[in-house]
């Protein structure tokens, strides 16, 4: 999963098994019917039918958390007018056990349940559910079915096969990975989707919306881009180009790993006048991943935001959990969830394989990659840094170890990072960690998990003791990474100079204002020249940005629109200044910062530094 807030950058799997052997008979097979034409109250209907119940009692369970959350949904909460039925139709009695499970009692006479579910995007539920995660409902236009808010299991029943039946508008097309038995599209108003247990029918969001489509195929991956944008102001069309350059570069970055046949981007736009929303993000799956983004952002925006960042992250987990993954990962509870210890490599890795892929493929400079692995050690100062990086993951449901989860993106794709420098000084330039998690995927794979707590001392086996080392102090450990000692290394030195930046956040994330104990946003002590320009002072309270009331719950969509502004463009913010209400006007300009950051030395080509450094982001 990646989840942005506030413009700066802060994933679900499950081992699906190939749906070529799904057992055709109907006593088999667990029906599941949606019907997304009868929308009563904001509410669809799901029926159920188990077949035959061998059992006396059964338990029917909506998921409590999906993996690559790292917190509890409780999809439950979304679901009413529970219902079991016998064989003669007549109601049965059914016991709510907790928020997500109804029990059934004398089961062998039940035929079906039914039930309503409510979306989370409008709910006035205050629920945490990420929207990357959530669900929509909107009558005749969209649904997002991430389904484990609407479909749900028979205990002890995971494995048996399923059938979805989506009775829908015909003019709403659906999006997935799930294998659908309607291939003709001659009627389109009902589609026919199969999967071989549970795990797979979580691991497969559908979106169904107005056609706004593009696929195209690279290395043999069938790719298509969804796109449901309420007020039609982007087209999967316009952003074609910059999502097969991004897709080739990774696959030549991914060469010898096994990924797969086709990848689903379904992407919702939301009207931010509409959804307030300071969070959005995506969460991957095994072929496919969701993604929630503001329409208001430019092409270029999602492109360089969304394309580059969010989607090559997600894409990334084929390699780590998918292709990578501990016990836990791969026999998981959906309601009693244990958790691995290994976030470090299932979103610190592909978090920083997804800026990595982007200099080693040239798409960006070798200083653009630097300064980005500086932004995150700026984000991550602002978490506990002697927090050990196994415990948090081991224990992230917790609040204590929740509030750190931020973490994963930033010191996370760091570790990653050391790691690389690590092994390629061991290896004299010849192994990375690219190539470390190519073997690992070889050795291990979608259907074999490693034991959560022996991978460690594998890899070292696998590598070099320096390894060891690094392992032992900084992830399992307390001690902070010297990133200063490694740059050097590569021949990478910190100096002050003066660089380019934007008017509330520099370009390592960190902001120009600040919170007080108001909870009023203010300008701080530290700026830069657009600013300046603008003539604001220290402690100055900011209330409108170009007519827009600025507070925490907009800051985040305003901000946005910031980084759009070009030079010549007039600025207006009204600001209050020693308890008065005051007018800064003037225009926009490309702002500037004196800043203390990383740079590239220059050093001969012979020079070890160099040549390590090239083959850390070149090899």
């Amino acid at each position: 999963m990646k989840k942005l807030v506030l413009a700066i950058i802060t994933i679900a799997f499950l081992g699906s098994c190939a749906t070529s052997n799904i057992a055709r008979s109907k006593k088999n097979v667990i029906e599941v019917g949606i019907n997304l034409n009868n929308v009563v109250d904001d509410k669809v209907q799901v029926g159920v039918n188990p077949q035959k119940i061998k059992e006396e009692v059964v338990v029917y369970q909506i998921p409590a958390i999906v993996p690559g959350t790292y917190a509890m949904s409780n999809y439950g909460r979304f679901v009413s007018d529970f219902k079991a039925y016998d064989y003669d139709g007549k109601e049965m009695p059914v016991q709510k056990l907790d928020d997500n499970s109804w029990q059934v009692n004398n089961a062998k006479k039940m035929d079906k349940v039914s039930y309503w579910v409510d979306d989370t995007f409008d709910s006035e539920l205050k629920h945490g559910i990420y929207v990357m995660a959530g669900t929509n409902i909107e009558e005749g236009k969209n649904f997002l079915l991430n389904l484990p808010g609407f479909v749900g299991y028979f205990k002890n029943k995971k494995e048996t096969p399923y059938t979805i039946t989506v009775s829908h508008p015909i003019y709403l097309y659906e999006t997935t990975s799930l294998i659908n038995k309607n291939t003709t599209k001659t009627d389109n108003s009902k589609d026919v989707f199969v999967a071989s247990r549970y795990d797979e029918i979580s691991d497969n969001p559908i979106m169904y919306a107005p056609l706004n489509n593009v696929s195209f195929n690279v290395d043999g991956i069938e790719v298509t881009l969804a796109i449901y944008s309420p007020n039609s102001k982007h087209s999967a069309k316009d952003m074609e180009a910059d999502l097969k350059k991004m897709v080739q570069a990774q696959s030549n970055f991914l060469k010898g790993f096994k990924t797969t046949n086709e990848y689903n981007i379904l992407l919702y736009l939301f009207d931010p006048k509409v959804y307030k929303w300071s969070s959005f993000g995506a969460l991957e799956h095994l072929s496919s991943t969701t993604v929630v983004y503001p329409e208001t952002y430019t092409k270029k925006q999602l492109s360089d935001g969304m394309i580059n960042g969010t989607v090559s992250h997600e894409f990334f987990h084929i390699v780590s959990p998918l292709s990578v993954h501990s016990e836990e990962i791969h026999s998981f509870d959906f309601n009693t969830p244990k958790m691995s210890k290994h976030l470090w490599m299932y979103e610190g890795t592909t978090e920083y394989f997804a800026n990595l892929f982007q200099v080693n493929q040239g798409l960006i400079t070798e200083q653009a990659f630097i300064n980005e692995m500086q932004s995150k050690i700026s984000a991550a100062s602002r978490f506990d840094d002697t927090m050990p990086f196994t415990e948090m993951s081991k224990n992230i449901l917790e609040p204590k170890y929740a509030r750190n989860y931020g973490n994963v993106y930033q010191k996370g794709a760091l570790i990653g990072m050391s790691l690389d420098i690590i092994l390629r000084e061991e290896s004299k330039g010849a192994y990375g960690i690219r190539n470390l998690m190519l073997d690992l995927s070889k050795k291990y794979g979608s259907h074999k998990p490693f034991k959560d707590d022996e991978i460690i001392a594998e890899i070292v086996s696998m590598t070099y003791p320096a390894v060891g080392e690094f392992f032992k102090n900084h992830v399992e450990g307390k001690t902070p990474i010297d990133y200063d000692a490694l740059f050097n290394k590569t021949g990478i030195v910190k100096k002050k100079q003066t660089v380019d930046t934007r008017y509330f956040i520099d370009n390592s994330n960190q902001p120009f204002v600040g919170v007080n104990k108001n909870r009023e946003i203010y300008f701080l002590k530290k700026t830069n020249s657009g600013l300046a320009a603008l003539c604001v002072q220290e402690n100055d309270v900011l209330k409108k940005v170009n007519g827009e009331e600025f507070t925490l719950q907009s800051a985040n969509t305003i901000i946005v629109k910031t980084f759009a502004w070009k030079p010549g463009d007039t600025i207006t913010l009204e600001v209050v200044r020693d308890g008065k209400t005051i007018t800064l006007e003037g225009t926009a300009i490309v702002p500037q910062a004196e800043q203390e950051g990383y740079v590239i030395e220059d050093l001969p080509a012979d020079n070890p530094k160099v040549k390590l450094r090239e083959a850390w982001l070149k090899g």
